[in-house]
């Protein structure tokens, strides 16, 4: 990704909604929501397709690999989530939390047309088995599936986006069936979770210092500062304590920030340079930021450490971002509401 928004939008999943987890999962950059390229070439248990089908429509394609579709007529509309196992695969039955790795392919199933596919975009998405995160649509292609599985479901727009059906992202009519076509890949590693979820207030002696150019902070001086556990709680150092109203987790925040991982040269991100505060709703964001800004007074300067199950886990945001690792910001609060 290109901008610093991105990079702090990508991963705020563990605390959505079903609608704000499908939007999640069918439209965040695959960069940050796919796994390595070396564990999709390697799914375990994986089957192949052989041309298995549901009524109107038919799919072939090694699973994992390649997904190919053929029409005949497309599909009925449906009240309700119709499942059908296309191909089953040779692994361990998927879990409740697991984290899974899915090539998911989208189609309006009553004019035939793709609106999204995996395959073409080069990454598969990383979807957790929590009805919570990610809705009953992907719960139910999870539901008693094994690893190495293509799982076809028909539905609704309004199952699939919830309260977003009307203006749902893929252009999808809500009087239309969805085809959604998820090839249950193999099980992703998760991120060690930290050891509480409060944040903590942080040593100054193990955080690093904030180094400007013209009064503007150009990034972190990690020198002697030694990485920390990646389970360890989110660190909350106040540099500059303000004197406004405190922030809740429910706020719309504007701040100034800049983002770096451990011993980095320069930032992964950072909106001073632009001049052009980010705004957001905390809830939009990655779960670090609202566990750490909560209770810190509007016009404060912070410097937070997330650990990776707060952040972006186990994926990371490639190129600047590894997997697993552990986040600094330092964020300027300038309004919230």
């Amino acid at each position: 990704m290109s901008t610093g928004r991105d990079h702090v939008r990508l991963r705020p999943v563990l605390r959505r909604t079903r609608t704000t987890l499908a939007l999640t999962a069918l439209l965040l950059p695959l960069a940050a929501c796919g796994s390595d390229s070396e564990d999709a070439s390697d799914p375990a248990g994986t089957g192949s397709g052989t041309g298995e089908s549901i009524s109107g429509v038919s799919f072939s394609g090694e699973v994992g690999e390649a997904l190919e579709v053929e029409w005949d007529g497309g599909v009925e509309n449906t009240d309700a989530t119709e499942v059908t196992t296309l191909v089953e695969g040779e692994g361990e039955e998927i879990a409740e939390g697991d984290v899974v790795t899915t090539y998911l392919y989208v189609a309006n199933g009553s004019t035939e047309e793709q609106v999204y596919n995996d395959y073409d975009n080069g990454a598969p998405q990383s979807l957790p088995y929590d009805e919570a995160q990610v809705g009953p649509v992907f719960t139910d292609l999870m539901e008693g599936a094994t690893y190495g599985s293509r799982v076809a479901a028909v539905t609704t727009v309004d199952e699939l986006f919830g309260g977003a059906a009307e203006s749902n992202p893929l252009g999808l009519p809500v009087e239309d069936a969805v085809v959604v076509v998820a090839d249950l890949v193999s099980p992703q590693e998760v991120s060690p979770e930290p050891s509480s979820q409060d944040a903590e207030e942080a040593d100054p002696e193990a955080q690093p210092t904030v180094v400007e150019e013209g009064g503007d902070p150009v990034g972190l001086d990690f020198s002697g500062v030694e990485e920390p556990e990646l389970d360890t709680p989110v660190q909350v150092l106040v540099l500059e304590e303000g004197d406004g109203r405190k922030v809740t987790p429910q706020d719309t925040v504007t701040v100034d920030y800049l983002g770096a991982v451990y011993d980095a040269d320069a930032p992964f991100d950072e909106s001073y340079s632009r001049g052009e505060p980010l705004v957001s709703p905390l809830s939009g964001l990655i779960p670090g930021w609202s566990i750490g800004l909560e209770g810190v007074p509007v016009g404060s300067r912070v410097l937070l450490q997330i650990p990776p199950a707060l952040g972006y886990g186990t994926q990371g945001s490639p190129p600047s971002i590894p997997g697993n690792s552990t986040l600094w910001f330092l964020i300027d609060v300038i309004e919230a509401e």
